[in-house]
């Protein structure tokens, strides 16, 4: 099926304000544009119905959207305040900030295709206004009718209420919900009370009130309807019901969020069971709960999880004897009936503390029951330090939880979904378990416990310590069920350094977990006391224990854990003594911009240093580590701190293995950096750091910015780092028009490329309001922003670069006040004077305005006969760059002919729309010649039969067609043969001592054996490659005008692309290896490479080398059959 209307600006569908227009989804998210024209400042409403209002055959309009485009087909300025879409119909409320026209867009979804209307239309008055005048009231139990005129509209209505009273408020049509729609109520003097889009009003004072109804982006006609409710039960004890221990109370949920409160007698120990039903159905999850509190109030439980029945049960053991309060809640609405049991109260079989722990002893089983979610069963047992005991339970319930504690703290937990632990104790003493679970059903969860010696390779103490030699490695298992230790003996001399560590699964030394399994790996003194701990390691099983010892002895390794199981490979050898300290009181001294080295010899380790740093200076700190994965970066962390604090902020950057933080300095004085292995993937090795002072900023990113632009003064300011952002002032008027450009290499502004920086404008909080566009061709290549204000006041200017190491440079901003501009652009010169002569061929007129311009229509380019130059392949002819308008024919004119360039009124314009005045410039191209003089001349050929003679001097023959509707061919006798295969029956043009062809699209060099040539082969020998056009034609103009060959090869030996081919320092052998492969395409023979390695050492240059080669014999004849007719190439203009 045909679309019935595009989705771009070439659209034919037209809407009128008070009118309406139909159409159709055809397809699957189908897009129709219709065009309509609006004015400045004033709010349109667009709505589009269908089938459920009669309105066309679209069933549902709920995935249909509205859209609003300006005059471009870009994203309009004043985006819409709201949009909505329901089954019933979709709207969207605009308020065009420019007049003009603009582009309506009705958006379809999926599966829903059919007709529909869509209307436009201005807001009508307001019914109810949003303050203490409104004329809207509100009486209990009656709906009051109402309508949201605008996406924005909120009503007042006034209402009474007495002091406690609760009030419930409803809506109908447009503010139903579920919605967006928002309602609060205000006291009397404008000051919000309560939120109650859902939840009920609860007066604090008798009196008059206001609800507020806001439209939240919804548009049409509703109700809203007040009702005074009672609650059966109090949320407190002021009117709580009464629940004893094996009997049952009754309530009802009275409003959205109730919560009825009942008061119970509990005795402490015992264990009682709260059931909630509801009358009439089960309850729903999470929408209703239910809270036990204690005699001070204090939350002691609480549950909210539905089970199959659709009950909610609890189960709570009383810690102490009182009234205790139970809270039913609910956040529902319709009233529903509630049924609250409590059951009799049942006693504990075992103490949950360790003043009342129960008996523990080793392989005597004991027996118990958790009776609920809070009931803690307590063991306890007398342990000996260094000895492995293990720990078993069973139970019916996959939820059971155990632990053994000592006399202050949990020591040991079963690893997950294991019944059982082990765990070897630091000292002798009294430990505990305890049994307890999450979850328990009404009648409690059973259990067995066993305490019992475990087996285990090696202890914790120096009668059971394995045997470590330093250089070498002991394995060794932590106990399945965790808790184990394990201690190594080493011997150490005082004075040395040593690394020790702990290899498991992540290293291939066992199968004991990584980090994250909290292994514990120390190293002891010969008493036992720690000497040193491992850093925590994410990448590893533990991080590795630098030592130096200040006494010779022997010391001990621990391995051990809480929960993690598995074997393992502890290994001691001498370390490295580090390079640089690890903290600000052993910092080194760097100077600014002087890189040093450093390495990290462990991925624990930190080097830190410092510097002197100047106020208001911005620093980029470079770190390259020598070696790192390219995909992760270079996994090495920089931290900066001016001394005062851990933390300084700072912008990163990541470019592979250099990680760059840029920062200004806040104040002067010593700043230090730290550099480490980032936390989860750290590495170890060498690096590089720097400290660079890259400038001060001009203007600040913050509303304190010291820069400010007004009409008719341009600022000038820099983007000094990659990551820098230029805030600048402007003061707008409401109502004006303004325009910014940002200005730059491009168009002489400065040497910032703005092709890739960006300008946006930000309202006094910073958020963005309008970003800029480069309009493109003939209206301008700046970036633009273009705002009509909306509010007097300051706004600002953001300048910024792409983000990129060399986006950066000067830049200009000017203002123009588009709607106070009534004068139009004056020009003030041109590249070619008007009745010019000996114009180029190439010419390009670039015409001065004295303020930024953009084209309109009816600006060309006419030859004497009135013909139209076209140029070549479509391309764009005009285009403007600030003050600058350029004329580019994208063809070649003809010798000798006449041109006019057409500027009629309206042709150019400035940014406000008026018209620079009708003129034109003409000029004359160089003339041509019959025939050929003794210097540089044109002569006109016509591929049909003449015979032309160039003479002496760099000759051009000029043709006007494009080079392919020209046949060339080089004659016997020397000379060149051109034919127009249009010429039939002609053998073409007989050119002789010519030496390039002119084209209307491009040129033809002859000279294979003169300057031409010698380009070519240089360029291809240099670089191993064929030659580009446009380079071709900038080294060929400029030996034409003078240079030497000589000088044209220094040029390519100190360019980067040569460099990349040949290195940038080869040896004399790489380099005459590289210049036979690269040139004659062949390795060197034994005496050709003896002879230029004899005349490298004799002094000869290897420019002059370079030029032996392109000019020698074998490359003539190797380019022979490429370029023996000639070549193309681009003019240099």
């Amino acid at each position: 099926m045909a679309d019935d209307y595009s989705s771009d600006i070439k659209t034919t569908g037209r809407l009128s304000v008070g009118d309406s227009s139909t159409g159709s989804i055809d397809i699957n998210y189908d897009s129709d544009w219709f065009k309509i024209s609006l004015k400045a400042g004033v709010t349109y409403l667009f709505s589009v119905t269908g089938a459920p209002t009669g309105d066309g055959s679209l069933a549902s309009l709920a995935n249909v959207s509205l859209g609003v485009a300006d005059g471009t087909g870009y994203g309009a300025p004043g985006a819409p305040y709201g949009t909505y879409a329901t089954s019933d119909g979709a709207a969207l409320q605009f308020t065009a900030q420019r007049s003009g026209d603009f582009f309506v867009s009705v958006n379809g979804g999926y599966s829903n295709l059919g007709s529909y209307t869509l209307k436009a239309s201005l807001p009508v008055a307001d019914d109810y206004s949003a303050n203490r005048n409104t004329t809207g009231q509100l009486e209990n139990g009656v709906a009051t009718a109402a309508t949201f005129e605008r996406a924005d509209d909120v009503d007042w209505f006034k209402f009474h209420a007495e002091v406690g009273q609760i009030i419930n408020f409803s809506s109908t049509g447009a503010a139903e919900l579920p919605s967006t729609t928002n309602r609060q109520v205000m006291d009397a003097d404008g000051f919000t009370q309560a939120y109650v889009t859902q939840s009920p009003f609860i007066a604090s004072k008798t009196g008059d009130y206001y609800l507020a109804v806001s439209a939240s982006s919804r548009i049409g006609a509703y109700t809203q309807t007040m009702q005074v409710v009672t609650d059966d039960y109090s949320s407190d004890n002021s009117s709580a019901g009464q629940l004893t221990p094996g009997s049952q109370a009754y309530g009802t949920v009275d409003y959205y969020g109730d919560s009825d409160r009942f008061q119970i007698s509990l005795e402490a120990g015992q264990t009682y069971t709260l059931t909630l039903r509801s009358q009439s159905g089960a309850l729903s999850n999470y929408t209703t709960s239910l809270q036990v509190s204690d005699a001070r109030g204090s939350n002691v439980y609480a549950g909210s999880n539905v089970a199959a029945d659709g009950s909610i049960t609890l189960r709570y053991l009383a810690e102490s004897s009182g009234v205790y309060s139970v809270n039913v809640s609910a956040s529902v609405t319709g009233r529903p009936a509630y049924i609250l049991t409590a059951s009799y109260g049942e006693g504990d079989d075992f103490g949950g503390t360790r003043a009342t722990a129960g008996a523990l002893q080793l392989d005597t089983p004991v027996t118990g029951v958790v009776q609920t979610a809070r009931d803690v069963d307590m063991f306890k047992i007398d342990l000996k330090a260094g000895v492995t005991y293990r720990f078993d339970t069973s139970g019916d319930s996959t939820s059971l939880n155990f632990a053994l504690l000592d006399d202050s703290r949990t020591v040991a937990t079963p690893s997950s979904s294991k019944q059982y632990l082990t765990y070897t104790p630091d000292k002798d003493g009294t430990y505990y378990v305890s049994e307890s679970s999450y979850s328990v059903n009404s009648s409690g969860i059973n259990y067995t416990l066993t305490a019992s010696l475990a087996a285990d390779d090696y202890g914790a103490s120096a009668g059971t310590a394995g045997r470590l030699m330093v250089g070498a490695f002991a394995k060794g298992e932590l106990n399945d069920g965790g808790g184990d230790r394990d201690w190594f003996a080493v011997s150490l001399n005082a004075g040395d350094y040593y690394w020790f560590s702990l290899d498991g699964a992540k290293e291939g030394g066992g199968t004991l977990g990584n980090g994250y399994s909290n292994t514990q790996f120390r190293l002891l003194d010969g008493k036992g006391n720690v000497a040193a701990t491992a850093p925590y390691s994410y990448d590893g099983t533990a991080g590795v224990i630098a030592f130096k010892a200040a006494a010779a002895g022997t010391y001990f390794v621990e391995v051990g854990s809480a929960g993690a199981t598995g074997t393992y490979t502890v290994r001691a050898q001498l370390g490295k003594v580090d390079d640089y300290g690890n903290d600000r009181a052993h910092a080194a001294t760097i100077p600014t911009s002087v890189p040093v080295t450093g390495q990290i010899e462990l991925k624990n380790d930190i080097d830190v240093f410092k510097f002197t740093a100047v106020a208001g200076m911005t620093y980029a700190v470079e770190l390259t580590v020598d070696k790192a994965p390219s995909y992760f970066g270079s996994y090495a962390d920089v931290g900066i701190s001016d001394g005062t604090s851990s933390y300084y902020p700072v912008r990163t950057i990541q470019e592979g293995k250099k990680t760059i933080q840029l920062f200004e300095a806040s104040k002067a004085g010593d700043y230090y950096v730290s550099v480490a292995s980032t936390v989860y993937n750290g590495f170890t090795g060498g690096y590089t750091l720097a400290a660079n002072a890259v400038g001060i900023d001009d203007f600040s990113a913050s509303t304190s910015t010291t820069g400010r632009i007004s009409h008719g003064m341009p600022l000038q300011g820099v983007i000094g780092v990659r990551d820098d952002r230029d805030w600048i002032k402007v003061h707008l008027d409401a109502g004006r028009t303004y325009v910014f450009d940002l200005q730059g290499a491009q168009s002489g502004g400065g040497t910032l490329d703005i092709r890739q920086a960006g300008l946006s404008l930000l309202d006094e909080r910073g958020g963005t309001i309008a970003y800029g566009r480069i309009p493109g061709g003939a209206t301008g290549s700046d970036p633009r922003v273009q705002y009509v204000a909306s509010s007097t006041g300051d706004y600002y200017l953001e300048v910024r670069g792409s983000g990129a190491a060399d986006n950066i440079g000067s830049y200009t901003v000017q203002e123009v006040q588009t709607n106070l501009d009534t004068t139009g652009p004056q020009l003030l010169s041109s590249n070619i004077a008007a009745g010019s002569t000996g114009a180029s061929v190439a010419s390009i007129i670039k015409l001065s305005f004295d303020e930024t311009v953009m084209t309109g229509k009816g600006l060309t380019l006419t030859d004497s006969n009135g013909v139209v130059v076209a140029g070549n392949s479509g391309a764009a002819q005009v285009s403007v760059v600030g003050h600058t308008l350029t004329f580019d024919p994208h063809a070649y004119l003809t010798p000798g002919m006449t041109y006019t360039l057409n500027l009629p009124q309206g042709s150019v314009l400035d940014l406000a729309g008026n018209q620079a005045a009708a003129q034109t410039i003409s000029f004359t191209v160089t003339q041509p010649v019959g025939t050929g003089t003794a210097g540089d001349d044109f002569l006109l050929g016509s591929g049909g039969g003449r015979t032309l003679d160039g003479g002496a001097g760099t000759d051009t023959v000029f043709y006007e067609k494009t080079l392919y509707n020209y046949y060339i061919a080089r004659n016997t006798d020397g000379t060149l043969s051109v034919r127009d295969y249009a010429a039939f029956g002609s053998n073409g043009d007989t050119l002789l001592n010519v030496e390039r062809l002119l084209f209307k699209d491009s040129a033809y060099a002859l000279d294979i054996d003169g300057v031409a040539g010698q380009v070519y082969r240089l360029y291809q020998g240099a670089f191993n490659r064929t030659p580009d056009s446009a380079g071709l034609g900038h080294w060929i103009a400029l030996m034409d005008k003078g240079t030497s060959l000589h000088d044209v090869a220094s040029q390519f030996i100190g360019s980067q692309e040569f460099i990349t081919t040949y290195g940038a320092a080869p040896s004399d052998a790489d380099f005459v290896k590289l210049l036979y492969r690269n040139v004659l395409h062949r390795d060197p023979e034994p005496a050709g490479n003896t002879h230029w390695l004899n005349v490298l050492h004799d002094g000869t240059s290897r420019t002059d080398v370079l030029i032996a080669f392109s000019e020698s014999a074998e490359n003539h004849t190797n380019l022979a059959q490429i370029i023996g007719n000639g070549f193309s190439y681009t003019p240099y203009t």
